[in-house]
């Protein structure tokens, strides 16, 4: 992607697979931080092969390597299914992957109170606490922590308007 004015014949985007942590067990992870052990793991375990590949924004360079050797045949499927249509609509080279769309371990929380299971008064919200995947919907996740501490602390009645004042109404955020 260009720096100014996003002049640049490069772009960047991006193909998501949810794993699992069925998806964890051939890389030998398991428990409460597989998912980091699974991102370690990912980082590390390529084979390069002898392929010409075109030109790159990437500085340091590309590297073919067989992405099927790495992920399990489910996370394989869907990576090719996706690169096939996205080929369809313009020609595009996959640089790297990246293993952290969100955070791999979840902090326990109540689903109504949001406070977490094992430390009253710990609010685990967002993306650091495995509840979102970007800013967006990190905020919505503050949000509605804000609403449940305000409703634990009886100062929720539970409409919009008691929380963000009727000046909000109507603003389709609507949980409780």
């Amino acid at each position: 992607m260009s720096f100014s004015k996003r002049a640049s014949r490069w772009a960047n985007s991006a193909l998501v697979v949810t794993v699992t942590s069925n998806d964890f067990d051939s890389f030998g992870a398991h428990g409460p931080l597989a998912g980091v052990g699974f991102q370690s793991a990912t980082n590390v375990c390529f084979s390069v092969s002898e392929t010409t590949l075109p030109p790159s924004s990437y500085r340091l360079g590309v590297h073919a390597s067989k992405l099927h050797e790495l992920f399990s045949s489910r996370v394989t499927e869907a990576l090719q299914q996706s690169i096939v249509a996205f080929d369809k609509e313009v020609s595009v080279l996959l640089v790297w992957l990246q293993t952290r769309t969100s955070s791999p371990v979840q902090v326990s929380r109540h689903a109504d109170t949001y406070e977490s299971t094992s430390l009253g008064g710990l609010y685990p919200i967002g993306e650091g606490a495995g509840y979102a995947g970007g800013i967006i919907s990190a905020a919505v996740d503050g949000m509605y922590c804000g609403f449940a501490v305000a409703k634990t602390l009886g100062l929720y009645r539970g409409d919009i308007e008691s929380v963000l004042g009727i000046a909000h109404k109507n603003t389709g955020f609507v949980k409780y």
